[in-house]
């Protein structure tokens, strides 16, 4: 390799990997670390959700000054960084929401940019591989231990998401962590998974936990809705969200199940009452089952329970909630971790058939 090509190899790695030298002893550096790698692959099962989102965060002994992305030699644009007290967890946490219709077929470039105040700069190039031809299939299930990659077969929506040997879990404890799953014409279909609460952020008023922290599964999902806020914070519209809520002493733990506001109709919202209360241990693994099935054209049935694991089902429903005024008819499941460090187990999804 002559010498011209060898100085053009290193730049290349120094511009992609950051920026680091020696004052005295000390090291200095600016870095850009992507949670899940510089290769990423959307649509090879199927699309969830109008967005993809390319996590990660960016670090530095400096502060940060900015961070910008450009889409295929478009334009930069600024992103917000963490934490925002809502989607964004730590200091320096990022997610890049990109509209799917801003995508090319095949491979996209993505370049990341960060610079710190003492005028450092890190660059990551990401290769975007999107697909849109595929329909994520119905039954579905997920193996975990026979998985690789988590994009594989989920799309990480928000957080730090690890798989070990127990399940999916969730490395960052903070507002809605969240992969999403399945298609756009997901319409009756039943969800169960395994639970297992390791520790949690007690609820209080205010950000981040908003007065609750839970493990949910979500359904008739469609993507965020845009508002003015990088990354969109509106998670509603959507079917439903059922959510298993843990209280500070765990001993009054209990479902909810509910959407968000809309317009011309009553807000979706039930709880169970005070008798229904539960007491849940930790390290302990709990079966989680959600159904959304179809009850007539404006009318939508939900129904959860959660059991341990090493007992059989219940036959019963802990809980069961009736949307009257149903404005989200198909979408996508979520699986989410609120302000609760969890693992979830194997997933299972089945469609109901329903007259």
């Amino acid at each position: 390799m002559s010498k011209n090509g060898l100085y053009i190899l290193i730049l290349i790695i120094f511009c992609s990997c950051g920026f680091e030298h020696k004052v005295g002893n000390k090291s200095t550096s600016i870095f850009i670390d992507l949670w899940y790698g510089d290769n990423q692959e959307f649509g090879n099962v199927g699309l969830p959700q109008r967005w993809i989102n390319i996590l990660g965060n960016v670090k530095s002994d400096s502060e940060i000054a900015s961070l910008t992305y450009s889409l295929n030699g478009e334009s930069p644009k600024l992103l917000r960084l963490g934490s925002d007290l809502h989607r964004l967890a730590q200091s320096g946490d990022f997610n890049i929401d990109i509209d799917i219709k801003l995508l090319r077929e095949g491979e996209n470039d993505l370049i990341i940019t960060a610079r710190d105040s003492a005028n450092r700069k890190a660059v990551k190039d990401v290769k975007i591989h999107f697909n849109s031809s595929k329909k994520w299939p119905l039954p579905y299930s997920i193996d975990w231990s026979k998985v690789k990659q988590i994009q594989d077969v989920v799309q990480v929506v928000d957080g730090n998401w690890k798989i070990t040997e127990k399940g999916l879990h969730n490395i960052d404890t903070y507002y809605d962590r969240v992969v999403a799953f399945g298609d756009s014409t997901w319409r009756d279909y039943e969800v169960w998974t395994t639970v297992t609460f390791h520790a949690f952020t007690a609820p209080a008023k205010g950000p981040p936990t908003y007065n609750v922290s839970h493990a949910a599964i979500a359904s008739r999902w469609p993507g965020h809705d845009t508002d003015e806020f990088q990354p969109h914070r509106k998670w509603y519209p959507l079917g439903a969200t059922s959510e298993f809520r843990l209280t500070a002493g765990l001993d009054s733990c209990r479902w909810r199940i509910f959407d968000g506001p809309k317009p011309n109709a009553a807000r979706f919202h039930v709880e169970q009452t005070y008798d229904k209360y539960r007491k849940i241990k930790l390290n302990k693994k709990y079966g989680m089952k959600h159904r959304v099935e179809t009850v007539d054209i404006n009318t939508t049935k939900y129904s959860v329970k959660l059991w341990p694991a090493d007992e059989e089902e219940p036959e019963q429903w802990d809980f069961i909630g009736t949307e009257k005024d149903e404005n989200i008819r198909a979408g996508s499941v979520l699986i989410i971790a609120h302000n609760t460090n969890v693992t979830f187990g194997n997933v299972h999804v089945l469609p109901i058939q329903n007259d």
